[in-house]
């Protein structure tokens, strides 16, 4: 009878709590403990305690939130342990425990074994707005923290393709062999890509040990453009049709938000040291700032211009932005919570912004030129005639690398030196006209549409390392290099 009534009141108390942490951040004082005791730790945007790319914590809220002068451990399993050396189980004086996250034998997430746990974790609650590990394996004697909270399957929140559904997406007139191949050179040696086709919604996934797709994964619509963060393994989606910002985890392939704005966006740019995305959505005449470290939207940027192309610069955390309306080069700077909008000049037809501390460059696809304004002047100081049809741009320390379209040039332009210091051929046949960087390397590839070819270039001797056969139309590329799934 008695352990009846336990069970009741276990259960009362997890409905009273459970709207607590409905919206969860740790608090100050649990989170600064946390912080200082393992200083690579990341709060995720459910509260979730990320440590490394194989490491992460689960917080349990208490019942009822316990003040007290000092947070310092209560109880610890393995015993002895601190908190730097990741134990099983945290207990908090405040109430507040921490449940590390493993793997089993199967690869399945699971957490501690330990059945006689205090009673105050038993007692306390998962975040309710968690994103639960997928497949996670609860021991009997934590079952009541899930609250409310389902644990779903692999089946049920995979992006990949099933099987049955792989075979539908075939293109009948395509060659059986060649489908999606995607030959890699040595440059992706422990990389992850991940391949959007030309006029496709789909992401073949590989890695450099088959050239064939790992998997494949079904996006809600065509996207526009995809960024990605190193620090949070996501990816921001834009969509052409679409009324909203989509991230996706690219360690499980798993939605991790979905963030509706006013009309369709144009152009992302990531600041990398603080995580944001900056989304510009022109008919909308707005900026919106994306937090990739909380996954939810930060700010807005309400703007008089219509921001369409955008650039970002991490030195003096400024940004700019080519106005559709009026054909302008904007730079925008902080001040305080406000920003301060200053017009530099005019660019028909542009197709590329990049920003420095001292300069904005912008190109000029149909005038085949480059314009270099200055931030501080606020007013051009150049216009640098470039090989024809300019469509992608690369700063890499003082020299500016130009992917020049038509006749597959690439111009380098010295920004200390305001000059073309050289002129590099590419390929003659092709059509290329986007860069991405390797990670860890400072070498770039060059895709096109309807190139059937990928292209090396390496930033360093300003030369073409290679040209590289592919049966894949790449509209965007990413590369990120290879680690373990949480």
């Amino acid at each position: 009878m008695n352990y009846k009534k336990s069970i009741i009141l276990v259960l009362l108390t997890l409905l009273m709590v459970s709207n607590a942490v409905l919206a969860s951040k740790l608090p100050d004082d649990v989170w600064g403990y946390v912080k200082k005791s393992i200083p690579s730790a990341k709060q995720r945007f459910d509260s979730v305690v990320v440590v490394s790319d194989n490491v992460m914590y689960i917080p349990l809220y208490p019942p009822a939130n316990k003040s007290v002068d000092k947070v310092s451990i209560e109880y610890v399993y393995p015993s002895g342990k601190t908190l730097s050396q990741l134990p099983e189980v945290v207990l908090l004086n405040n109430g507040f425990s921490l449940l590390k996250v493993f793997k089993d034998d199967k690869g399945n997430y699971t957490l501690t074994k330990k059945d006689d746990l205090p009673i105050k974790v038993r007692l306390g609650l998962m975040p309710q707005d968690m994103l639960t590990p997928i497949g996670l394996k609860m021991p009997e004697s934590l079952k009541l923290t899930l609250g409310d909270l389902l644990i779903p399957s692999k089946d049920e929140t995979t992006l990949a393709l099933k099987e049955e559904d792989k075979q539908k997406t075939v293109n009948p007139y395509a060659p059986a062999v060649k489908r999606n191949e995607f030959i890699q050179s040595a440059e992706f040696k422990n990389k992850k890509t991940f391949i959007n086709p030309a006029n496709s919604k789909f992401i073949s996934v590989y890695d450099n040990s088959s050239k064939t797709p790992l998997y494949e994964l079904k996006l809600a619509s065509m996207p526009l453009k995809i960024v990605t963060s190193e620090a949070s393994k996501a990816a921001l989606v834009l969509y052409w049709s679409t009324r909203e910002l989509e991230i996706i985890s690219l360690k499980d392939e798993t939605i991790l938000a979905r963030i509706p704005i006013d009309s369709n966006a144009s152009d992302v740019v990531l600041d990398k040291k603080e995580n944001i995305a900056y989304v510009t959505c022109p008919q909308a005449n707005k900026i919106y700032l994306v937090d990739l470290n909380s996954m939810q939207l930060k700010k807005v940027i309400k703007l008089d211009q219509k921001p369409s192309k955008i650039a970002y610069c991490e030195t003096d955390d400024s940004i700019a932005f080519f106005d559709e309306f009026s054909s302008k080069i904007y730079n925008v700077v902080k001040n305080q919570d406000d920003y301060i909008v200053q017009p530099l000049g005019e660019v028909k037809n542009i197709s590329k912004v990049i920003a420095d501390v001292a300069n904005i460059y912008a190109l000029s696809r149909t005038q085949s030129e480059l314009y270099v304004f200055d931030k501080n002047e606020a007013k051009l100081i150049n216009t640098i005639q470039i090989d024809k049809k300019p469509t992608d741009a690369i700063l890499f320390g003082t020299k500016l690398f130009i992917l020049c379209s038509k006749e597959g040039y690439m111009d380098i332009y010295d920004t200390k030196e305001s000059k073309i210091i050289s002129r590099e051929q590419l390929a003659k046949e092709g059509f290329y006209s986007k860069m991405t960087l390797i990670p860890g390397d400072n070498n770039i590839i060059i895709t096109g549409i309807n190139s059937k070819n990928y292209l090396v270039f390496s930033l360093d001797t300003m030369k073409l390392v290679r040209k590289q056969e592919s049966y894949v139309d790449v509209a965007s590329i990413v590369i990120l290099d290879k680690a373990e799934r949480l």
